[in-house]
Parts: structure tokens; sequence; C-alpha cells
């Protein structure tokens, strides 16, 4: 009986012969440091948003990588997908050179870490060609100053509600401030509370208690022990409401020491409770104090998670597995910086195609803002941002250009061309793309 074999399982055999016992052999040519940015094969740009891709994908992240000739992958969890545990499918990522795996699959929302990272883990653990864990959209700002914005709970909120800030170095403290929220309807106001500090989030110490007045804007200060923290809690115990929404809200947080204000640049709010469109992130908006005129960051994961995962991720086999996060051209600020003190690599993309024309001027404002973190050059093969999407081979050719550039001269660690889900749609970009990987992919770099 003839056997037959499609045509992404003989691609999927040629390559794992051709690399399946490499992992971290020396890159020696372009092509060891490209790289596709897959997402599962039934993701397409959702029809109902801005920058839908046409046609429908059925290409896989390695089928995307085949199909350039790239030896690597950095793939993302979306939306569930797909679910822990991972093993079997990860089972053709093993033909890959070196594969970067999603550290958590929440998106642009601040959330904990925990045991659903065990799965990612145990996955790299099994799995020595993931040379590393990424966090895509990791960076949630810049800010403005917003008239608008509180921090509120939910309706019925249940009491007492705990909004913890964490902050991304430790500092020194020896006062509080808080506004009490001016939400229009007079309600949402937040009656008594108590402030507590730890270094590590599992020691806490309450250090004072207070009483915000029934006014709206009001705010209300209060001083504690001169100490070093890492995390605040603040637990409010009880509200001014008396009807209808029986919850509680704050308009601004500050810290102080000496009476300076302390920066909460880069400082990851959560709380217990939260009503949608004012959530505790919210609270980084008005009065906020930031170093140098820098503007205003969180992070989908707060500094104390980032750092234990990083340590967790060093004690795999004795491997150092890089932590790397994505960044954005617009997000080139001082702001970031404290934020990305436990990252490894910058995974830098310019959203907007009509902004690739100052790529260079930005590449060398993110390299000065972040000497010491290795870089890679984002390449959008489609362009998400502004009509008509797609990017003009002119445009291809510039990004891809400067980085072979910035490859040669050792200034940037790889290409990620994104992505697997519109390889297969008949795209000149894509087209125009895979042969210039031919053409410079086998130069030999120095």
């Amino acid at each position: 009986m003839k056997r037959i074999f499609t045509f992404a399982a003989c691609l999927f055999v040629s390559l794992l012969s051709a690399t399946g016992a490499e992992t971290r052999s020396a890159p020696a040519a372009v092509r060891d440091h490209l790289w596709v940015w897959g997402h599962d094969a039934s993701f397409d740009w959702p029809a109902h948003e801005d920058g839908e891709t046409p046609g429908k994908n059925r290409m896989t992240p390695v089928e995307g990588a085949v199909y350039l000739d790239v030896p690597n992958v950095m793939f993302i969890q979306y939306q569930g997908i797909p679910a822990a545990p991972f093993q079997q499918y990860y089972t053709p990522f093993k033909a890959m050179k070196q594969v970067y795996w999603t550290l958590s699959n929440n998106g642009n929302q601040v959330h904990e870490l925990g045991q659903e990272q065990e799965h990612v883990y145990q996955l790299a653990a099994d799995n020595p060609n993931i040379t590393g864990l990424l966090l895509d959209d990791f960076l949630i700002g810049p800010f403005g100053d917003n008239e608008d914005s509180h921090w509120l709970a939910a309706n019925n909120a249940a009491f007492p509600v705990s909004l913890v800030a964490s902050l991304p170095q430790e500092v020194t403290a020896d006062s509080l401030a808080l506004t009490q929220t001016a939400w229009e309807g007079g309600g949402y106001r937040t009656a008594k509370f108590a402030v507590d500090v730890s270094r590590d989030g599992t020691n806490w110490q309450e250090v004072a208690t207070g009483e915000l007045p029934d006014d709206p804007g009001a705010t209300g200060k209060l001083s504690f022990p001169e100490q070093p923290l890492g995390l605040l809690r603040v637990r409010v115990l009880s509200s001014h409401d008396t009807q209808v929404a029986m919850s509680c809200g704050l308009k601004a947080l500050a810290l102080f020491r000496k009476d300076q204000p302390v920066s909460l640049a880069g400082a990851q709010f959560r709380a217990s409770s939260e009503y949608p469109g004012h959530e505790a992130v919210r609270l980084l908006l008005p009065g906020v104090v930031a170093d140098g005129g820098a503007k205003v960051f969180t992070s989908q994961v707060g500094p104390q998670d980032l750092a234990a995962a990083k340590r967790r991720m060093q004690a795999i086999d004795g491997r150092k597995l890089d932590l790397a996060v994505v960044v954005y051209n617009r997000q080139i600020d001082p702001g970031i910086v404290p934020i990305l003190k436990d990252v490894d690599s910058v995974l830098f993309w310019t959203w907007d195609s009509s902004d690739l024309k100052d790529l260079e001027a930005n590449f060398r404002r993110l390299k000065e803002l972040l000497p010491g973190k290795k870089v890679f050059l984002g390449c959008y093969l489609w362009d998400f941002c502004s009509p008509p999407h797609t990017i003009s081979t002119d445009l291809m050719e510039h990004q891809c250009e400067l980085g072979l550039k910035w490859l040669r001269a050792g200034e940037i660690e790889g290409m990620i061309f994104l992505g697997t889900n519109i390889m297969d749609k008949n795209l000149k970009a894509v087209e125009w793309t895979r042969e210039w990987i031919a053409r410079v992919g086998d130069e030999k770099l120095k």
C-alpha cells in the first residue's frame, strides 16, 4: 500500500532530521538569528476588529517556520489555546532549533503568576530547545492625566476590599495620602481603612488606620514609622454609601518620605473588587509622581512575581532561560526602566507601519535607555493598526535591511516575523520576506 505524506509532514520530517539535536549551538549564519511569531492555527485576527486579515488561516507555527525557512519560533498562547498540559501540543516544536514559549496567557491584563506557570516550567524542563519564556504586551501605558479616572470596587462589594500596590523596587516611606473618589453619582466613597506594608508579600505589618471624609476629592494623609517597603496594601473596611452602590473607591494614592513624594512609576495595582472600566491601575493616572518627567507605566505582572519567575526559570535543570517581554516604539521612555530590571530581552515592535520611517532613531533611543538588555527586532508582515493594512515591499526592505545591518554589527540578537497566522494568505510582504531570507539567510556572521 502506498504511503501518502502531507506537505507539512514531509517538511516537518526534513526539518527534524536537520536540526533535531541542535539547541544551543552557537549561531553562525543570519538564518540562525531569525524567528517566526506563532499562534495556534485556529487563530485569525478577529473579523469585528480593525486590522482583519483576508481569508482563513490554516498554517501552524512550525509550518510557518518551515515556509520562511527559519529555525526558531516564539510561540504565543492566546485566549487559552492551547490548554495545559502542553506536552503533546509541543511535539512538532521539538524540530525547532530554539523556542520561546508564553509564560502567561492573560493578555494585556494585570494578573498574578501562580500554579498555571508550573505547566510552562515543566514544559521547559522537558524540552532543552526551549531557551526562553516571554510575555506579550507586557507594559501597560503610558498613562496620561485623566480627571475622570477612579478606582471603583464593584457594587455591593464584600468588605474589607483590598487594594495592593506592588512597587518595581523597594522604597522607603513614612506617610501615605489617599484621595477620595469624586464619582459623579455621589457614591463609591471610602470610609474607614487600614494600611499595611510588606517587603516580600508574605509578612504584612499594619502601620496606620484612618477614615476619609464623605466629600468628593477629599484627601487624607497618615504618617507611619519610616521603613523600607516593596508592597503597600490598603484595606477598605467600610463605605460612606448608604444606598445603591454600597461600594468604595479612590481617586489617587501617593507615598511620601520626609514630605517628599516617592515615585510610583512602574507600580502595579490590583484589587479584590473592581468595577469594569475603573480598574485599580487607573490610580496611576492622576497625582502619580514619575522620575525626571518620565511617563507612567505599569505591567501585566508585578515586580515581585516577575522576580520570582526569573528565579524559578534559573532553577530549571541548571539552564539560564531568557526572560523576554514586548516593548512598542510608543513605550520608549525612562518610565519603563524600573519595570524591566529583571528582564533579559526586549522584543521591539513598531505597531503602526507609518512609524517605520523613524525605526533607526527609535532603535537608538531604546538601546540608550536599556543598556545591557538584549534586543530582538520585531517585523510585522501586516499592519494591524492602519488601513489599508498591507505592508509594502519597500517598508519590508527598510526594516529587514536595518535588521540585517544590526545583526552584522552584533547590536541585536535576532529578527522576528509576525506571524504564522497570516503566512498562507498570499500577501506580498510575506513572499518578499521569504525571498529575502533565501538570499541572505546563509550569510555567515562574525
